[in-house]
């Protein structure tokens, strides 16, 4: 394991007994946590921010994240509210605290300590991270706190930005990191960088990325071309959540959550993502050139989607109880991703083929450059299974109409297929984190995922209740809002 998890160890446990002894409505019960030094050394607050992040990136939010986009399916006592799309501000205060308080409260502690003895290194590698944890504010809520979020005492109740502010604050803070970070001035937090040790070569890579992804996600594509052509080259520099086999300690927060705190209240009976991947599915996305048996297994064991197998396994191949013994994406040790190589080749391939000058072959070629590294193996830093997978490349001919890829009954154009290839491909690369979800209503939902309930599909999250009561600056929004887009997805894609 790359780090030390003294900060893992507090943090997980805290989770623990929290969702154990709480019956609060989808919280993570973190509103007091010994992970909020504020007077250690700056690159041990570093660490107790990273390490609070696992709980936003891959705990509640993502959960709720991939039950909106129907890649897991709320099945008891409070997911089943979710599931139904019946949702209210009282289920987001726990994760909105966790998200201001902890993360972006310490990275503005880490950021201050940094500056005050110019270690442009680790603040370039803050200022990547407080990018990540606004822009993910303003892709759930809209209009955020930004320009006065993270100092309680100057600004106990900050204003709320424009969601366009938000994004382009976010893209400023991504171009001062890449700055600081080649300045290659100072230190940095070594050993106590969880994720890449002050490499401040990966930590720019992981800027562009996120450039890309925040660029995308307001439909400039020619700056999200150009930015993700600097952005994550290689798998093997996947931006990463390390887990390992210690309970309360370091368990993969979904495995925890599901084996150990709240087992049988999400599996993926009836989800959509599943039945794109299994083979005897009406709806596989499978052909001659893709074989998609060995990830379905990777991600959702073979008969999840029936009663006759334990529905809060996602994945179990050898045995079950102790986690070391699983393979899949949900395992208690498998590390979970968060910028990556297979997202920043997606995006490129998606925005050359929406930008005013659409280039198929050259999205194509971005295409087949995710599926060549699925093909070697996949999924390098979890052991994606090698066995029962095929992604040979694509062909531009495959997808003009009745090739191999785009049925003649589907009425779809040479571009449109290749175009829903590509987001078809980051939706089920994309499960179970929230970066999926923002696609899916970026989009429109041009997959055509059915809702649970209704016609529409959820296009954002609530305002907390705690906020609301707190902060007068709060937008107000009713339960029904859950269906209201925010300002970047208003417009047509």
């Amino acid at each position: 394991m790359r780090t030390t998890f003294l900060y893992i160890i507090l943090a997980l446990a805290l989770l623990t007994g929290a969702v154990t002894a709480g019956c609060k409505k989808f919280t993570e019960g973190l509103n007091t946590s010994p992970n909020r030094p504020t007077s250690a050394p700056y690159p041990l607050v570093l660490n107790g921010a990273q390490v609070s992040g696992i709980l936003i990136y891959e705990g509640n939010l993502a959960r709720v994240a991939g039950i909106f986009s129907r890649s897991f399916t709320g099945a008891d006592r409070q997911y089943v509210d979710i599931n139904r799309y019946n949702s209210s501000a009282a289920d987001y205060n726990d994760t909105w605290d966790n998200l201001y308080s902890i993360v972006i409260g310490q990275l503005k502690v880490v950021e201050a300590g940094s500056q005050a003895v110019n270690d442009k290194t680790t603040i370039g590698i803050t200022q990547v991270m407080l990018a990540q944890a606004f822009g993910l504010a303003a892709d759930l809520w809209g209009d955020v706190p930004f320009s006065e979020a993270g100092d309680a005492v100057k600004y106990p109740t900050p204003k709320f930005d424009s969601q366009a502010d938000v994004y382009k604050g976010v893209q400023a803070l991504l171009d001062s990191a890449i700055t600081n970070l080649q300045a290659h001035v100072g230190t940095g937090p070594a050993e106590k960088d969880i994720y890449f040790q002050g490499d401040r070569g990966k930590w720019i890579a992981v800027a562009y990325t996120l450039k890309a992804r925040f660029y995308l996600h307001i439909k400039d594509y020619a700056n999200a071309i150009a930015s993700a052509q600097n952005g994550i080259d290689d798998a093997t520099n996947n931006m990463m959540d390390p887990h390992g086999t210690s309970i309360t300690a370091d368990l993969n927060i979904y495995y925890d959550f599901m084996v150990n705190q709240r087992g049988g209240y999400m599996n993926a009976q009836g989800a959509f993502a599943p039945s794109l991947l299994d083979p005897s599915s009406a709806t596989y996305r499978g052909n001659a050139k893709t074989d998609e048996t060995a990830r379905f297994q990777y991600l959702y064991q073979e008969g999840l989607m029936t009663s006759d197998l334990d529905p809060n396994v996602l994945s179990n191949f050898d045995g079950w109880g102790n986690p070391q013994n699983q393979d899949g994406f949900f395992a208690g040790d498998t590390w979970f991703p968060l910028v990556t190589f297979e997202e920043n080749q997606l995006i490129l391939a998606e925005a050359l083929i929406k930008n005013n000058s659409p280039d198929d072959a050259a999205a194509l070629q971005a295409l087949n450059k995710h599926r060549q590294y699925m093909a070697a193996g996949g999924y390098i830093n979890t052991g994606y299974l090698p066995d029962g997978h095929k992604y040979d490349d694509y062909v531009l001919a495959d997808f003009s109409s009745g090739g191999m890829a785009n049925p003649a009954s589907s009425g779809l154009t040479q571009e449109q297929a290749l175009l829903k290839e590509i987001l078809q491909e980051k939706y089920v690369t994309l499960v179970g984190q929230i970066e999926q979800f923002n696609d899916v209503r970026r989009t429109k939902n041009l997959l055509g995922i059915p809702p649970t309930k209704g016609a529409k599909l959820p296009q954002r999250f609530l305002y907390p209740q705690d906020e609301i009561n707190t902060n007068p600056n709060t937008p107000k929004l009713a339960a029904g809002d859950l269906f209201k887009e925010t300002t970047a997805n208003t417009s047509a894609y």
